[in-house]
């Protein structure tokens, strides 16, 4: 009885240790003042950007600005979005202050999926110096990898730094030093029309998209984003889509009897991609929004001639 006891009293332990690292996540998140820098050798600014140092075959990518929600307030629909997200997607493996400690606070976060129990994580710490609780290291390229059980690597010579399963950090680097082929490669030039910054942005391209969106039997797309933000010109919320057609597909306009939203905007450029602003002051109206596809339809008028 005794030792059932034991072994109930550390399984409790155990997941009150968990819940205690997953809510520590937070409190280092935005931490302001100075702070010791430390040496980068890469440095970008921006998540569009970020696809270029992420390895082609990620199958889709997340995108958070924890700059942006502070500015919305704790208890704003985005910024509670954000926080419950990524309390979900930051594992305590990595994001507890008893292996990474950021000095400056984090900023921003973009996380790759490569379906793997570790994803891939770019962290936006600025500057900042960063403290990890590593236990071996090792030269990857150009780079030092800095390692952690269970299979754990970071690179801190980049900005944002790279952080996550070991194999995908590897190929990450290889990324950076142009030996493997880029996510950006296909979406950048995407990416880098949809102007403006966002809280929280959901982006994936090629064979998953076609599996994901069907109109009828056909696959229309190969590049999908979503994003939102809040316009405090307008006090109100927007969430945009962007999709890039193969077909004669397109984003069309919308009459008032359409749309259960306020205002909606759709800019189509040459090349298939298609860019939709819906926005409304209620966020579940913004939630449920969706644009008008349309496609074309071209029809050839033949006469015969009478004799």
């Amino acid at each position: 009885m005794a030792k059932q006891m034991e072994r109930k009293s550390a399984r409790l332990l155990a997941l009150l240790l968990a819940l205690i690292m997953i809510g520590s996540v937070f409190a280092y998140m935005l931490r302001g003042g100075s702070a010791e820098q430390r040496e980068v050798v890469y440095r970008l600014d921006d998540f569009r950007e970020y696809v270029n140092w992420t390895p082609a075959d990620a199958v889709y990518i997340q995108y958070y600005n924890l700059s942006y929600t502070s500015k919305l307030g704790k208890d704003d629909p985005i910024a509670k979005m954000v926080t419950s997200d990524l309390n979900k997607l930051l594992i305590p493996a990595i994001f507890s202050r008893q292996v990474l400690e950021v000095t400056g606070g984090i900023s921003q976060v973009m996380i790759a999926d490569f379906g793997e129990a570790v994803p891939l994580y770019f962290v936006d710490a600025r500057m900042s110096k960063i403290y990890f609780a590593e236990e071996d290291e090792i030269q990857h390229g150009n780079f030092t990898l800095k390692l952690r059980k269970p299979g754990i690597a970071l690179v801190g010579e980049l900005s944002p730094l790279v952080v996550g399963y070991k194999p995908i950090v590897e190929k990450a680097v290889d990324t950076v030093e142009g030996k493997y082929p880029s996510f950006g490669n296909r979406s950048y030039s995407y990416l880098s029309r949809i102007n403006g910054s966002f809280a929280y942005a959901f982006f994936a391209y090629g064979d998953v998209v076609k599996q994901w969106i069907k109109i009828g039997n056909e696959s229309p797309a190969d590049f999908f984003f979503e994003g939102y933000r809040y316009n405090f010109n307008n006090s109100s919320y927007e969430k945009v889509w962007a999709m890039h057609f193969e077909g004669n597909y397109f984003f069309g306009g919308m009459n008032e009897s359409e749309k259960n939203f306020e205002y909606y905007k759709v800019h189509n450029f040459g090349d298939g991609l298609s860019i939709a602003i819906m926005e409304d002051k209620d966020f579940t109206r913004v939630v449920n929004a969706r644009p008008n596809i349309l496609t074309w339809q071209i029809s050839f008028n033949t006469t015969e001639n009478e004799g």
